[in-house]
């Protein structure tokens, strides 16, 4: 069975469900194939020969049965026959389905762009607001980049089985130096407030680490589009 043909996974309490009753599909499960036999006149209502019922595993019947697997080679393959899945690994399915790492990432991007670039406004306008804002947005950055961080740890764990390869190395090392710059820029600006209303040398060693946000974030994007549109 091929990746297109493989159209879902289903446990054998998911397979109760196509048993031809009310109008539903008709679907039967041979050696860890589930087979969609809905246009066989043999099943109809759900019944072959009034001996096996749709919706089961049959592969011991069907090897027991004077016919064998050839019956059902010209069926379609709608998916595959699966082990009833632990609740703990449903719910960790159910999280990945959220694409909590996308939206998350969002915010931490965000925030690490607005953070310095308001900075920089106050630097050239002296406007008090545009210092306090881009403490905000330093406040958001800082608790967002490890939501971030956790929901990648968690995509990568679960979709990509914990493969460390070349790309996921850099990514992960960026994403710890991002770590590492949001939390050094905001436990200076908390335990400074006026490091930036200064206007001292200090102040632009805080200004020029804001700014290097820019292109970590920047590269970090750049690594994800890399993972989720690989090149062909």
């Amino acid at each position: 069975m091929t990746d297109s043909q493989r159209l879902r996974r289903f446990t054998k309490r998911e397979l109760q469900g196509f048993s031809g009753e009310e109008g539903r599909p008709v679907y039967v499960a041979f050696k860890g194939e589930v087979y969609d036999v809905s246009n066989s006149r043999l099943w109809a209502n759900g019944t072959h020969q009034g001996r096996h019922s749709a919706g089961k595993d049959l592969t011991t019947s069907i090897l027991a049965a004077p016919h064998k697997e050839e019956v059902l080679v010209k069926f379609p393959v709608v998916g595959e026959l699966v082990e009833e899945e632990p609740s703990n690994s449903r719910l960790v399915q159910w999280l990945q389905r959220l694409h909590l790492h996308p939206i998350a990432v969002h915010f931490s991007i965000a925030y690490s762009i607005a953070f310095p670039l308001l900075s920089i406004i106050y630097i050239l306008t002296g406007e008090a607001s545009f210092e306090i804002a881009s403490y905000y947005m330093l406040l958001l950055g800082f608790l967002s980049a490890p939501v971030a961080t956790f929901f990648g740890f968690f995509s990568w764990r679960v979709t990509y089985e914990g493969r460390m390869t070349r790309l996921f190395t850099r990514k992960l090392t960026f994403a710890a130096v991002l770590l590492a710059v949001i939390t050094a820029c905001f436990a200076w600006r908390s335990l400074d407030p006026n490091i930036l209303v200064a206007g001292t040398e200090l102040s632009y060693v805080y200004l020029s680490i804001a700014v290097s946000l820019v292109p970590i974030v920047t590269i970090l994007g750049y690594y994800g589009g890399e993972i989720v549109y690989p090149e062909s």
